[in-house]
């Protein structure tokens, strides 16, 4: 193979990748308020993978009244969103109550760290005493 055709082979995945990036761009500067984020309620150790439009009290609210606390969020897309729920099923997580609705377990934070989903202080939680599961999928 020459470096004409490995250069043609390269370009329709490099064009998939800028057509991506410009999407998400062009979407977070029109939904400045769309959030991913990560919530969890402590008395039945379940966490929520979310995403919403526009993050607001409100939403906040609704949030804290279902038991669970806002742990982190950052500016992200509904299909960032899908793409994580997408992958924890492919590597074996299955939700819980709902879609974005998982049991808390350490294995699971190190997978959402490494896919750089907001995590802000889960990882504290679960190194209490009372999360003893390592993994809910074994």
């Amino acid at each position: 193979m020459n470096i004409a055709q490995i250069e043609e082979a390269l370009l329709a995945p490099c064009m998939d990748a800028v057509i991506a990036v410009t999407e998400r761009y062009q979407f977070l500067e029109i939904h400045r308020g769309a959030r991913v984020f990560t919530a969890y309620r402590e008395i039945d150790h379940v966490m929520y993978l979310g995403f919403h439009n526009d993050l607001s009290d409100q939403a906040l609210k609704q949030l804290r009244e279902r038991g669970f606390q806002l742990l982190e969020a950052r500016e992200g897309t509904r299909r960032e969103h899908r793409l994580l729920l997408l992958t924890l099923k492919e590597i074996g997580y299955s939700h819980s109550y709902g879609e974005g609705y998982y049991e808390a377990s350490r294995s699971l934070a190190r997978h959402l760290r490494n896919l750089g989903w907001p995590l802000g202080a889960l990882v504290q939680l679960l190194s209490r005493p009372h999360i003893n599961r390592e993994d809910p999928t074994s």
